[in-house]
């Protein structure tokens, strides 16, 4: 049995400033703009050869497709190459290896001038413009972004199968406590392990060239490249003051106190967020299943 991904991601053409406030920025729901930067050198020019022009010589590091550290943030690479050599690997052929929160802007700062930020009315982050690269599938694991920030996904070159889930399904997707992942697997469900996941709803769409993805804060996210490519990501500040401070907490915090554990307790501490995620995951399935309702129930 599959997930319900049921829920339709709207996809718009030309945004509207007003539209878009009212009917997705304030309400946090997902959209597709499509063409969103249209018309900037980033939109008709950016592909594999011109980032080998501009950047072929860096080195940089890459992730595997790897299950273990389920309730860590990958931050040091499993290997270094240089970046020409990545791009013509993943220009052609599948692999698992993959880029994510590059500020390519500070090695490269002459792209800044390929595109504007979108005139809509958020707040843009602008010094956290990031580049991801990936190979045919290779997957982001599924998680939320610690900062609760809003994310416009951009796609320019190959495409990608994006799942979201609204942050309401976080316990029945066994969020570990003090951080902002998950051990459930979404693609192959183990509904055995996580009966929660019977109960979740979801979106799932596909991001090709010029397709910019509204991802709002705190929503989980899964991504797999199904061609190898690459986008942009633009972070702008969450409307609603309590998910600001939510992801305050999380990197002033709860990050920290995560680690300490962590260090202090080993594996055993892994273990013991596994069992409170599983409590709560269950408390909540306890009370849909009273209720009889097969919904989700606060």
């Amino acid at each position: 049995m599959a997930i319900d991904y049921n829920h339709p991601v709207d996809i718009i053409e030309d945004i509207d400033l007003r539209e878009f406030e009212q009917n997705y920025l304030l309400p946090q729901k997902p959209v597709i703009l499509r063409g969103l930067l249209k018309g900037t050198k980033a939109y008709e020019e950016w592909d594999f050869g011109y980032f080998k022009k501009v950047a072929g010589d860096k080195t940089i590091g890459v992730f595997e497709n790897r299950e273990s550290d389920l309730d860590k943030t990958m931050k040091v690479p499993h290997h270094k190459m240089k970046f020409s050599e990545y791009l013509d690997l993943i220009a052609s052929t599948p692999t698992d290896l993959r880029m994510h929160l590059w500020n390519i802007f500070k090695d490269c700062p002459e792209l800044m001038d390929d595109f504007e930020f979108p005139d809509i009315k958020t707040k843009f982050l602008k010094g956290f413009p990031y580049m991801f690269f990936g190979g045919e599938g290779s997957v982001a694991r599924m998680h939320q972004d610690i900062d609760m920030s809003n994310v416009f996904l951009t796609q320019f070159q190959g495409k990608r199968r994006v799942v979201l889930f609204s942050p309401e399904y976080s316990k029945l997707l066994y969020r570990y406590p003090l951080n902002v992942h998950t051990g459930v697997n979404v693609v192959k469900p183990d509904y055995d392990r996580y009966p929660g996941l019977q109960y979740v709803k979801g979106f799932e769409c596909e991001i090709k060239h010029g397709d910019t993805l509204f991802m709002p804060g705190e929503y989980w996210h899964y991504i797999e490249y199904t061609e190898g490519g690459f986008g942009m990501s633009l972070r702008s500040l969450n409307p609603h003051l309590s998910k600001r401070f939510k992801g305050l907490m999380n990197i002033s915090v709860r990050q920290g106190l995560d680690w300490t554990m962590r260090k202090a307790l080993g594996k055993k501490w892994f273990q013991m967020k596994q069992q409170i995620a599983d409590r709560r995951a269950n408390a909540v399935i306890r009370k849909i299943e009273k209720n009889d309702n097969k919904e989700l129930v606060y």
